[in-house]
């Protein structure tokens, strides 16, 4: 009998296509969110739940009822770190602590979406999962984020430790996809096409790597199901380092379009409060080896299908 599982999250970016495979798989899923129910899952086997994941009443009940507990809630914009700081971590922080403490109590699997902005600014490249956090002062605001993700990090730990929590822990690296919102990807692409400025922060020589959606829930589905693994933390990501102005080129190549690229934009700047990370890199060698994982999707073909 297939384990029944429970995502908060379910209408964000990667818990809706998480859900969707799930359901492809034949589980039973129980969907939490506080968007409406748009409708574009259509299963017996799906319940959605237009909820808060501060009522602790209904967390109780539906954790008691699932197996598997998929906690991908939280705000991931980083204009946002800035503007709603105190919205981030709290919802970052309260309901997780919520949740790992009913997980330990009623002995469910616990499997929480980090991010790679836990490392900070560490020079250290690529980012190992035992490498030191490297941030900036507490003044700066776009550091909340990555504090209250390693502080659930930290609590869920310690609850594996005291309690004998069985979790597993995802840092994700600039995933990207079809339903992303609010992120440079979808932002380059919606102004290629429009044949509008594409502005980079700085001088554009700050390097990321992006992750395809479906390698993303690829590698999920083989690390959640896999009974050997336990109590681990996995970076999930793409090893292929690029420049954001080469980033920006290989979007205005796809698109054919005549949008100029606009150096040192100030727009994160003048929101206070923010620091650039010049080069994010994952080294993905423990998940290739616990699940013989790589990326399938190249950059240029996953930015075909979004467009």
């Amino acid at each position: 009998m297939k384990k029944k599982i429970l995502v908060t999250g379910a209408k964000g970016f990667v818990g809706e296509h998480w859900c969707k495979y799930l359901i492809a798989k034949g589980y039973k899923v129980d969907a939490v969110d506080i968007k409406k129910n748009n409708k574009s899952i259509s299963s017996k086997n799906y319940v959605y739940y237009k909820k808060t994941i501060f009522d602790k009443t209904f967390l109780e009940k539906i954790i008691k009822k699932n197996d598997y507990i998929c906690h991908f809630a939280g705000i991931a914009e980083p204009k946002l770190y800035l503007k709603k700081t105190v919205k981030v971590i709290d919802l970052t922080i309260l309901p997780s602590f919520e949740i790992i403490k009913l997980c330990s109590k009623y002995k469910k699997k616990l499997i929480f979406t980090s991010t790679s902005e836990v490392y900070g600014k560490n020079n250290k490249i690529p980012f190992s999962e035992e490498d030191d956090r490297v941030l900036g002062s507490t003044k700066k605001s776009r550091w909340c984020y990555s504090t209250a993700k390693a502080m659930v990090e930290h609590y869920i730990i310690a609850n594996s430790l005291q309690h004998s929590l069985n979790f597993i822990i995802f840092r994700l690296f600039n995933v990207y996809g079809n339903g992303l919102y609010g992120r440079v990807v979808d932002e380059f692409i919606s102004k290629s096409k429009k044949n509008q400025n594409l502005s980079i922060y700085g001088d554009g020589k700050q390097t990321r790597s992006f992750l395809y959606i479906d390698d993303c829930i690829d590698a999920f589905y083989k690390v959640v199901f896999n009974k050997k693994i336990k109590n681990e933390i996995f970076n999930v990501g793409n090893n292929k380092e690029m420049s954001i102005i080469e980033f920006a080129n290989i979007i205005k190549k796809i698109t054919n379009s005549k949008s100029k690229i606009v150096k040192y934009s100030n727009t994160l700047k003048k929101l206070g409060g923010y620091e650039d990370i010049k080069r994010r890199v994952p080294n993905v060698n423990k998940l290739k080896k616990s699940i013989k994982w790589k990326p399938k999707v190249s950059l240029s073909e996953g930015l075909k299908k979004i467009i």
